[in-house]
């Protein structure tokens, strides 16, 4: 890239506009750049480099400079993203602003702010971590708001900041399903599949099971994704990345045995279950608890 467009980039995280790069290529060379896939088309007339990853900080600088305002503000998932917080992978980008959008990929909303709603996020303005959550806890598919709740209570705000905050919120879409979930909420759990693991389990019916339980075995102690020390049942959420492999077979097979021999019955919960069939671990582990 030319020494004119690297500088202009670098200042806008990554992310730059047709007419910039007009002012270093021809038309031609910008065309014979993008058919190649060297520059990706963010959103309307904003381009970044084919090996500059989206963040999400690239991508409001884009919807700026595409929508041509002067100063956006991250909401909702994209906000969340600065944040830190657990969420799904979206695909768009979640913005506050007046002007609308060309494309399904940039929504902007236009709700209000207070003062003190937003804050300065690695470089962009987005609404501060407790709205943020709030938002996200209102608007969310229900697995994916208690994983981001989860990972909120992890990085450190009070489930007693999210309530408050949720009262600002009454009467507008979700309130009673962001309440509820930030009461389920818990910062204990350290993937958001666990987080997803652990309310298909309330929702259920099952009694709320513990996330992190540490088992003490003769062997050592062992710890498991989630569990009822009550019935000495667990549940862990069975992840290719981690359970694949024959050393992986092996380390979990021996595993098992420390904690039967200690009277836990385990169960395991894959990506499917979790998603499609929730009652292939559930089912299993009710009945276990009433045989015990």
């Amino acid at each position: 890239m030319r020494p004119g467009l690297t500088e202009v980039r670098d200042k806008q995280f990554g992310a730059f506009t047709a007419w910039q790069a007009l002012c270093e290529y021809t038309r031609a060379e910008v065309r014979a750049r993008v058919d190649r896939g060297e520059w990706v088309r963010v959103f309307h007339g904003v381009y970044r480099e084919a090996a500059t990853p989206p963040t999400p900080q690239l991508r409001v600088e884009a919807a700026r400079l595409s929508i041509g305002a002067q100063s956006l503000a991250a909401a909702y998932e994209t906000a969340a993203e600065l944040h830190g917080f657990a969420v799904c992978e979206s695909r768009a980008t979640h913005v506050l602003g007046a002007q609308r959008s060309r494309t399904a990929r940039l929504v902007v909303h236009s709700d209000r702010t207070e003062p003190g709603d937003l804050e300065l996020v690695n470089g962009i303005v987005a609404t501060n971590a407790i709205r943020t959550a709030v938002d996200v806890a209102r608007t969310a598919d229900r697995l994916d708001t208690l994983a981001t709740l989860d990972s909120a209570l992890h990085l450190g705000i009070s489930r007693t900041s999210l309530l408050a905050e949720s009262e600002r919120h009454r009467g507008r879409r979700g309130y009673v399903h962001a309440v509820e979930l930030i009461e389920l909420a818990d910062g204990r759990a350290e993937s958001p599949m666990e987080s997803r693991t652990r309310l298909r389990c309330i929702d259920a019916g099952l009694p709320r099971p513990e996330p992190q339980v540490e088992v003490l075995t003769r062997n050592g102690l062992r710890r498991l994704d989630l569990g009822w020390p009550e019935w000495r049942i667990g549940l862990e959420y069975d992840s290719v990345a981690w359970h694949s492999g024959e050393a992986a077979v092996a380390r979990d097979d021996l595993r098992h045995h420390w904690l039967s021999a200690d009277g836990w019955t385990v169960y395991y919960a894959t990506a499917t279950d979790v998603y499609l069939r929730p009652e292939n671990f559930v089912e299993p582990i009710r009945c276990a608890m009433r045989g015990r």
